[in-house]
C-alpha cells in the first residue's frame, strides 16, 4: 500500500512537471492530506513535498502538532468557521477560501497578536452555485479592496471549484481572466484531481489533490 500512494505522488509530479515545461510556469502542488495519517505526509515530505492540505481543523491541528516540521507548508482549504479561526491561524500559513469580511478581519487581528502575516486566497464561486461559499466575481472589486488596509493579511491570489457536472473549460478561463486584471496577484489556485490538467491549460499555477494520490475516500 506504500508503495500504491507513493508511486502515484512520483507519477503525478513528473506530469506536472512535464505541463511546467510546456506552459513555461511553475506549477505548485498542493497535497490535500485531509483523512491520511501524519506517517503519509512524512513520507511524502520526504520526497520533497512541502505542501500540504487540510480541510478540518481539528484533524489538522493533531497532525501539525504531531509532524512538527517547519519545512512543511500547511494550506487550510476547508470551510472557515468562527470559533476556529484562532486556530487556524496558529496552525496555518495559507487559507484559501477567504469570502467574508468578518472572518478575514478576526483573521487579521489574530495574526497580528501572534505577530504572523497570512497569506490568503479569495474564494470565487465562479458558477454561482447556492452550495458553494465564495464571492462572485462581480463582488472581487470591493471584496478585495477590504483587504488592502489589513497589514497582517497577505493576498496572494483566487480559489476556485467549478461545477463537477459541466464542462470546466469556460469557468477556468474566467478566472484566469480576473486573475491577470489583478498582476498584484500571484497565485490561481484551480484545479483537483478530476480537472488539473484543464486548470493549467487554462492558467492554473497551483493545484489542489489528492485522490489522484491516495485513492477515493471510504
Amino acid at each position: 500500500m506504500l508503495a500504491n500512494y507513493v508511486d502515484k505522488y512520483k507519477d503525478l509530479k513528473t506530469r506536472i512537471n512535464d505541463l511546467e515545461t510546456l506552459y513555461n510556469r511553475e506549477i505548485r502542488l498542493v497535497v490535500v492530506s485531509k483523512t491520511q495519517n501524519s506517517e503519509k505526509i512524512i513520507t511524502l515530505n520526504n520526497l520533497g513535498q512541502t505542501d500540504f492540505g487540510e480541510n478540518y481543523v481539528d484533524e489538522a491541528h493533531e497532525k501539525i502538532n504531531s509532524i512538527r516540521n517547519s519545512n512543511i507548508r500547511w494550506h487550510f482549504i476547508g470551510k472557515i468557521q468562527s470559533n476556529k479561526i484562532k486556530t487556524i491561524c496558529n496552525l496555518f500559513d495559507w487559507v484559501h477560501t477567504i469570502s467574508s469580511e468578518k472572518h478575514v478581519k478576526k483573521i487579521n487581528e489574530i495574526s497580528k497578536s501572534i505577530n504572523k502575516v497570512m497569506n490568503v486566497c479569495i474564494q470565487i464561486n465562479i458558477d454561482n452555485e447556492q452550495t458553494k461559499g465564495g464571492i462572485t466575481l462581480e463582488e472581487y472589486d470591493k471584496f478585495s479592496s477590504i483587504l488592502y488596509g489589513l497589514q497582517n493579511i497577505k493576498l496572494r491570489g483566487l480559489m476556485t471549484i467549478p461545477r463537477s457536472d459541466i464542462p470546466s473549460e469556460e469557468s477556468f478561463a474566467r478566472m484566469y481572466d480576473l486573475y491577470k486584471k489583478n498582476d498584484y496577484l500571484d497565485t490561481l489556485s484551480m484545479g483537483m484531481s478530476s480537472d488539473f490538467v484543464t486548470a493549467i491549460e487554462n492558467g492554473a499555477n497551483m493545484l489542489r489533490i489528492g485522490q489522484e494520490i491516495f485513492g477515493k475516500r471510504i
